[in-house]
């Protein structure tokens, strides 16, 4: 028999699988990993947090630079009302609070026991009764060690996204974006809780504690998924909750907000 050459197969090198199936099982296993890896990490950081202490985390918060339009004076009713709550907190920092001057409405706890509340987010306050429930919030990321949590897991989200690499990072980015978003939210919720109890050490009471947050509830609860903080709505329900599980009064009348 005569033996005749031929070319290869073109198709050799070919997968035979569908693309579309080759690409949506390589998304579960990115997804797989990612969450495996963010689980990791965070016993990790947990572990990590838990052996800061304070003096360390005043060094740390010398070495981060917040890029924020500080006010050049602070109000001594602020820090008055913050000193009262700390006192309940019963935490190992010497909590300080700065405003910003910053149109939205926000707060937050940095590394070193302080406090950054926005100028926008204080012009929404009618009474001392909401500022004391925004800022026993704050100490509430302070006694649950938030605070570091927070830049711990920036850190994982930035090795992960080097180990994957840019071509698959939208699926890994997005897996990664549900699960922080998800462990976020708890820590939000713990925060209320912590909240609602120094606020009624200070004041015998959690009168309008939820009003800021009804104020600013505008429907729509399904965008909170992947947020960082869940839906006003669901707060203001779990802090009710909370405040008649734990017997706190509601009914005096809220105190004057005073000059900020």
């Amino acid at each position: 028999m005569k033996y005749t050459a031929k070319l290869p197969d073109d198709s050799v090198n070919i997968s035979r699988e569908n693309p579309l199936k080759s690409v949506f099982k390589l998304s579960i296993a990115l997804a797989v990993i990612a969450f495996a890896a963010y689980f990791v990490m965070g016993f990790v950081i947990n572990a990590a947090v838990s052996s800061v202490t304070p003096e360390q985390e005043a060094k740390l918060e010398k070495l981060l630079s917040f890029n924020v339009n500080i006010s050049e004076t602070n109000s001594s009713y602020l820090v008055a009302v913050t000193q009262k709550l700390a006192k309940c907190a019963d935490l190992p920092y010497n909590i300080r609070i700065r405003i910003m001057e910053d149109k939205e409405p926000n707060a937050f706890a940095v590394p070193g026991g302080w406090i950054y509340i926005t100028r926008g987010i204080l012009d929404k306050m009618e009474s001392e009764n909401e500022l004391a429930f925004i800022i026993g919030h704050e100490l509430g990321h302070f006694k649950n060690r938030d605070h570091l949590r927070a830049l711990g897991y920036k850190l994982v989200f930035g090795m992960i996204g080097l180990m994957i690499g840019s071509d698959y990072g939208a699926t890994a980015s997005m897996t990664l974006n549900i699960g922080s978003s998800r462990h976020s939210q708890s820590a939000e919720l713990e925060a209320d809780a912590f909240g609602l109890e120094v606020m009624h050490c200070a004041y015998g009471t959690v009168t309008g504690a939820t009003k800021l947050f009804e104020k600013m509830d505008k429907g729509g609860e399904w965008k909170y998924f992947m947020a960082t903080h869940p839906g006003f709505k669901e707060r203001v329900k779990k802090m009710k909750k909370k405040s008649i599980e734990e017997g706190y009064d509601a009914s005096s009348k809220p105190i004057p907000l005073g000059k900020i």
